[in-house]
């Protein structure tokens, strides 16, 4: 059974997630990554990275080579192939480099450290830690961090339970067209936890998460259509 949230399956949240250059642009980009060029080391180790079938020690060799210089980038892709990328992983290690580049505000890196803390992955698990690492990823809009970090303010879990903070980052990571953000949202004034209870309005937050393709929202409207 993996131990991921469900959030971290997404493409957009992976760690090895980047762009790829052409294959004619390769060889210059490896001349500079030779040269020494932290930017073209992260491309050159992402073309191994996400080559098919994956060459990890390579991916790794390149990276390392940009985290060695504190490129924030390279260390996060380094974390990202220690973590999820090679087989098998050493998460412990990967904590290592993301903390490295969260630490340079690197906020791709502060949401996979609260990712760790929150698991308990390579380190024991640790909400307050968690919650402290998804603020910072969260207030440089980052969507996921924004979701997770409601989700732990709506139940206490590393902070004061706070609806009214929990609504708030919902509301940021809905306006970024998250479908469990707007799920939440729906759920809460349904309830009226933290917001005065709306029918109107829960219908409306359902609707949206249930065009953006969340189930749970489409069960939420069916329920309220036999009520």
């Amino acid at each position: 059974m993996k131990r991921v949230l469900p959030i971290l399956l997404m493409a957009a949240s992976a760690p090895l997630a980047i762009g790829m250059a052409d294959q004619t642009d390769m060889a210059a980009i490896k001349q500079k990554a030779l040269a020494g060029d932290p930017a073209a080391q992260v491309q050159v180790g992402m073309s191994y990275a996400l080559s098919m079938p994956r060459d990890s020690k390579e991916a790794i060799k390149w990276f390392q080579m940009a985290a060695d210089q504190g490129y924030p980038d390279g260390e996060y892709r380094l974390g990202g192939m220690l973590d999820v990328g090679s087989s098998p992983p050493n998460p412990t290690e990967a904590i290592k480099w993301y903390t490295l580049a969260a630490k340079q505000g690197y906020k791709d890196a502060q949401y996979r450290l609260g990712v760790m803390y929150d698991q308990g992955r390579g380190t024991p698990k640790n909400p307050a830690e968690a919650a402290k690492w998804y603020t910072k990823a969260a207030e440089q809009g980052r969507p996921e961090a924004q979701y997770r970090l409601g989700e732990m303010y709506e139940q206490g879990l590393g902070v004061p339970q706070d609806y009214h903070q929990a609504i708030n980052w919902y509301m940021q990571a809905a306006a970024q067209n998250r479908p469990e953000a707007e799920y939440k949202l729906g759920y809460l004034y349904e309830h009226g936890q933290g917001v005065a209870k709306s029918r109107e309005q829960a219908i409306a937050w359902y609707q949206r998460s249930d065009k953006h393709g969340n189930a749970l929202a489409e069960q939420a409207l069916k329920a309220l259509d036999q009520q």
